[in-house]
């Protein structure tokens, strides 16, 4: 029976790689403790969308499609017979294009997570999830769990690292986060604040450039910053929460410190979903966070308002 408000099964995307698949032991842990379903997920991405000939023949016909097809499906269907014993598991065979085919999948079954590694390479010819990780984290309406395949991770989270800046999109994290604590017993999150300390670009004489911080009230902007930690913790009610203010030039260097000072078993955040140009500057934090991070990381984009 689902006691903890968690609708919809949970996804694990796999690409026939061992490394996708140290996912596993996280999603049917989640699955133990949440009482969800699991659905293995395979993307099945055309070698080519018309027959290849060689000298008229063709070399890979329909029937060798469907052959490759009933081949992905034997993949998850043994992996579904593995996990049998821990987790409820169903599988799936959708067509790709893969980040796309697998936020389309999720909305259509209505899922609540989806949890799959950095980087999957080898088996069944693929070589896509390293690179559908960055994709899906535009693309999904679910939050998506990456975790490293080194070292093993764990599937319960004791204490949740969420990075806050102030915004409605930072914020929308917090429900997800919420949702893994109430999992464990006695889970605590962790809100962090950082403040950076403004800075100023000095032109001298001789053409260079010195940065000199100006008159600013860092005392009264920390204190705001509690503040707000305060609020958003009292939205927490039932969870233990603890507000931290960090002050640093670099916000992603500070959520990588204080996850590692905290020993923080998960890093929570929202993403603004951007890529090109806009992305540089209004997702760098994120990007850094997740290439640098030995955690796990749970990030969700917020439907735009």
């Amino acid at each position: 029976m689902n006691l903890t408000g968690v609708p919809g099964r949970i996804l694990v995307p796999l690409d026939g790689s061992a490394l996708a698949e140290r996912a596993l032991p996280v999603a049917a842990e989640l699955s133990r403790l949440a009482g969800a379903p699991v659905e293995l997920v395979h993307v099945h991405v055309p070698i080519s969308p018309d027959p290849i000939h060689v000298e008229g023949l063709p070399v890979i016909d329909e029937h060798m499609r469907s052959l490759r097809r009933d081949h992905e499906r034997a993949y998850l269907e043994r992996l579904r017979e593995r996990l049998g014993a821990e987790a409820s598991v169903s599988t799936a065979v959708v067509d790709g294009p893969v980040a796309p085919g697998l936020a389309a999948h999720a909305r259509a079954v209505g899922a609540w997570l989806i949890v799959l590694t950095t980087h999957g390479r080898g088996g069944l010819e693929r070589m896509w999830l390293g690179s559908v990780a960055d994709e899906l984290a535009r693309v999904s309406p679910v939050p998506i769990l990456l975790v490293r395949p080194e070292p093993p991770p764990a599937g319960r989270f004791a204490r949740i690292l969420a990075p806050l800046d102030g915004s409605k999109t930072s914020e929308a994290i917090l429900e997800h986060a919420a949702r893994l604590a109430r999992l464990g017993s006695g889970a605590e999150i962790v809100l962090l604040r950082v403040v950076q300390p403004l800075v100023a670009a000095v032109w001298l004489p001789e053409g260079a450039v010195a940065a000199a911080a100006p008159q600013e009230d860092l005392p009264g902007r920390e204190r705001r910053a509690r503040e707000y930690l305060d609020a958003a913790a009292r939205s927490l009610a039932g969870l233990r929460v603890r507000p931290r203010v960090e002050v640093a030039a670099s916000v992603a260097a500070a959520i990588l410190q204080t996850a590692q000072a905290e020993a923080c078993d998960l890093v929570a955040l929202a993403t603004h979903g951007r890529s090109g140009l806009a992305r540089v500057a209004l997702g760098s934090v994120t990007d850094k966070v997740v290439r640098a991070s030995h955690t796990p990381v749970l990030l969700f984009r917020p439907p735009p308002p």
